[in-house]
């Protein structure tokens, strides 16, 4: 599932690499929220290319910290030494749940508070690793997480960029629940006319307004032959209304 954030994408899964370059390519994004998935990270690097010939901005990416913390929570099943690694997470999400709806400045503040303690955290990992065997799985979260720090810190230095891509993941309940009910898509236009609906509708919880006023207003403007609106358009124009001397 892909997640529009402004000029950012998110990916909840790792899709079909030719079906993410193709999607990259023809998008406006200047960063792209997953996890450190190798196909990802070759269709970023098809794309920057891409870019590069057309002089186009270049795609950055920014890795899910979610998906960092569940490698050392998977490791403390085995040893109790993994328990470091994720109390420095839990500081870092502690300030992240803090920065929830505030403006941007704000925002910003809370994460300068986060980056000593992803500074620490890779300075632990860095002197720690050769402590364990090169195969347990704590040794594997803390190359995880060397290797990928600067993707995962991506998003400290920008208020419009997640710490993750849990809320992507979220979203993708509702078609997979929907998939049981309904088996499945039988046709590739009914796979394409799920996906658009699904979007629609989250589009519009997004932004905060009710998706059935959007699509009626949606069919009359199609039946009408007017302007089609987005959603964030459509909750600005409802706004307008609300407030026309604002």
């Amino acid at each position: 599932m892909v997640a529009r954030h402004g000029t950012a994408l998110t990916l909840s899964e790792g899709p079909r690499r030719d079906v993410i370059s193709e999607l990259l390519k023809d998008s406006k994004c200047e960063y792209l929220v997953s996890d450190a998935f190798s196909g990802n990270n070759k269709s970023v690097k098809d794309t920057n290319e891409y870019r590069l010939e057309n002089n186009l901005n270049l795609i950055q990416q920014v890795y899910c910290n979610a998906h960092a913390r569940r490698k050392f929570k998977e490791a403390r099943e085995k040893m109790i030494d993994a328990q470091v690694y994720i109390d420095h997470y839990k500081k870092i999400y502690f300030l992240e749940g803090q920065a929830k709806e505030k403006p941007p400045d704000e925002v910003l503040e809370l994460r300068i508070q986060m980056r000593p303690l992803f500074e620490k955290l890779k300075l632990l990992c860095e002197q720690n690793r050769d402590n364990y065997s090169l195969k347990s799985s704590i040794v594997e979260a803390m190359n995880y997480f060397v290797k990928n720090y600067d993707a995962l810190t991506r998003f400290l230095n920008n208020p419009n960029l997640p710490i993750d891509n849990n809320p992507q993941e979220r979203l993708l309940r509702n078609p997979v629940i929907g998939r049981k009910t309904w088996y499945g898509t039988q046709t590739d236009r009914g796979a394409k006319t799920t996906a658009i609906m699904f979007t629609i509708v989250e589009s519009c919880k997004l932004n905060k307004i009710n998706p059935r006023e959007y699509l009626k207003n949606l069919v009359v403007s199609i039946l009408h032959n007017n302007e089609v609106i987005t959603p964030n358009q459509f909750k600005k124009l409802k706004e307008s209304k609300a407030n026309p001397t604002g």
